[in-house]
């Protein structure tokens, strides 16, 4: 009897050992998070949107890894796996937000990188056989002209010149 209970407490001080690398690692990885998160704000008051935008993607990066590592063995504790998913939500929700920041002050952030967002055009320019939406120093190209004065846009954001210039994948009408 006296075995048994040894070993039975030998299996549950083994698996609680395992439950705690799982569940320490990911409180790591939130700590991480949370510290990037921290620096974003001082950055951000400095207007250094690049500073801001590498802020965006460190958090994006370890909110990756720390999805990794929560859907793949976090599931063993099941108070933890939800609770992580949960932070690695509103970890993806803050990224997007910080992102659309980041685009509204500094579009140039986004050369070569795909973007979505509501456009408003100041003025519209036929050109050939495709139209150009312009607001400031931002030019969206696409094959029509919009039903609608907003539109949600897609596309990879490329420079020209001093421009920015948007090669729409898509352009929808926002009503």
């Amino acid at each position: 009897m006296l075995q048994r209970l040894k070993s039975f407490l030998s299996n549950a001080a083994v698996v609680l050992s395992i439950l705690g690398i799982i569940t320490f690692s990911l409180f790591i990885f939130e700590e991480a998070i949370q510290m990037a998160t921290f620096g974003t704000w001082p950055a951000q008051y400095a207007k250094d949107w690049d500073l801001v935008m590498e802020g965006a993607d460190t958090i994006a990066s370890i909110n990756q890894s720390m999805k990794m590592v929560n859907y793949s063995v976090g599931w063993l504790q099941p108070l933890a796996f939800f609770s992580y998913r949960a932070y690695g939500k509103a970890t993806d929700y803050y990224v997007a937000s910080l992102r659309k920041k980041v685009l509204v002050n500094s579009p140039r952030c986004f050369v070569g990188r795909k973007v979505e967002f509501v456009f408003i055009p100041a003025r519209i320019q036929p050109e050939r056989q495709k139209v150009k939406l312009v607001n400031g120093n931002l030019s969206i190209i696409t094959d029509s002209i919009p039903e609608t004065q907003k539109v949600l846009v897609s596309g990879v954001v490329e420079r020209d010149g001093d421009l920015l210039v948007i090669k729409a994948d898509s352009v929808k009408p926002v009503r």
